[in-house]
């Protein structure tokens, strides 16, 4: 075996590899691929082989990578703006949000009670902004961040 296909073979492992751990977008398979001085027409070969058995699969990575934002409690703008980074499709990103009928509100009141629940601060303007540009940075819309913080204090 020469160099190049001992060389394709361990990148043909390290992807398997990769993507037994979890799920990856092609493009940020491919990105991983290219940091080991993969040449580009091994790779797309190598990617096109993946999707062909299933292992490679955008449309699953998007509908694990949405799940795990929500989870985190992130707000739309955030998971669309991480999505772009990722490689992750916007445009059926935004239909699996639609099809899921994702609730921002509710995922805004589980971040916000997560993040404040054991604070003591008296709820003051200067406090309520801090809370709010807290808030904005993990994605929520100011709607939603209105409604988490009223929530939150009608139920303590």
């Amino acid at each position: 075996m020469n160099e190049q296909q001992e060389h394709e073979k361990k990148l043909k492992n390290y992807a398997l590899w990769l993507l037994s751990r979890q799920e990856y977008s092609r493009q940020l398979l491919a990105q991983k691929l290219r940091a080991k001085d993969g040449e580009e027409a091994y790779i797309t070969r190598l990617l096109d082989w993946l999707e062909s058995l299933g292992y490679l699969d955008d449309k699953r990575y998007c509908a694990s990578f949405l799940s795990q934002q929500v989870a985190k409690g992130l707000g739309e703008k955030r998971v669309m703006m991480d999505a772009q980074r990722k490689g992750v499709d916007k445009s059926y990103l935004q239909h699996l949000i639609e099809e899921q009928e994702v609730d921002w509100f509710s995922v805004a009141l589980r971040a916000y009670e997560k993040k404040y629940s054991r604070s003591t601060n008296q709820l003051d303007y200067k406090e309520k902004s801090k809370r709010v540009r807290y808030m904005m940075s993990r994605g929520f819309r100011y709607d939603e961040i209105d409604y988490a913080i009223e929530a939150y204090s009608q139920g303590e």
